[in-house]
């Protein structure tokens, strides 16, 4: 018997159908209480309208699960000695995450938000919904199969065995003693294109999503058939 072992690969790609922005509302001062209002106070307005969003059937859900404080010492000119004093400070923040299915309600959002005093935009995130993901991984996952019997065979064919039969199949970084290889992903890129013309508005637009499969297999043959 002979062992012939494999890899198959295969690809899916589908426009984004999510965009996810991340932003933080921070704001610093020498009184704590003015800093927690000011960061309370914005960080309700963007919630409400995250709300106001998923309400309309625009976004599909908001997150807000992390609030930091903490105080820290500024060194400054004093205006009469002309030499550096102490002052201590406050900063505080709130992140928020808001997943919008209408990009281009998305992009006018973001052109707003990006205006209001102490938002700061982390990054823009696009991704697929569950349903289509688990389906184009599942056809992925078949073509990737399928590869690997058709390249199993082809080396037994060079080689003068018969007809291969399986053995094993495994799932990148599954396979002992592997480094992991490409783990089943799907990755995306976006670039922001700069304000559009009229409205206010932010032109992105987000690059199709890969979904990738990696398989490695092995296959056995019989002895090697004369020529």
């Amino acid at each position: 018997m002979t062992r012939i072992a494999v890899e198959g690969q295969a690809k899916r790609t589908h426009p984004a159908e999510r965009g996810t922005v991340n932003l933080h509302v921070v704001f610093s001062g020498t009184l704590r209480s003015d800093v927690v209002q000011q960061v309370a106070r914005t960080h309700t307005i963007l919630v409400d309208q995250a709300k106001a969003h998923v309400a309309a059937g625009a976004a599909e859900r908001w997150e807000s699960a992390s609030v930091h404080s903490y105080v820290y010492d500024d060194r400054v000119k004093n205006s009469e000695s002309g030499g550096k004093q102490r002052v201590r400070r406050f900063r505080a923040s709130a992140r928020l995450s808001v997943t919008f299915s209408d990009f281009e309600v998305l992009s006018t959002w973001l052109a707003d938000v990006m205006d209001v005093d102490g938002v700061e935009i982390d990054w823009v995130s696009w991704t697929l919904t569950d349903e289509t993901r688990k389906a184009l991984q599942a056809e992925a996952r078949v073509e990737a199969a399928e590869e690997t019997v058709v390249r199993a065979q082809s080396y037994a064919d060079a080689l003068g065995l018969g007809p291969v039969a399986p053995v094993a199949l495994y799932e990148a970084g599954l396979r002992g003693g592997s480094d992991g290889g490409n783990a089943p992903m799907y990755a995306m890129r976006a670039g922001a294109m700069g304000a559009s013309g009229g409205g206010a508005q932010v032109e992105l637009q987000p690059r199709d999503i890969d979904v990738e499969i990696t398989l490695s297999a092995d296959y056995e043959t019989g002895p090697a058939v004369d020529r």
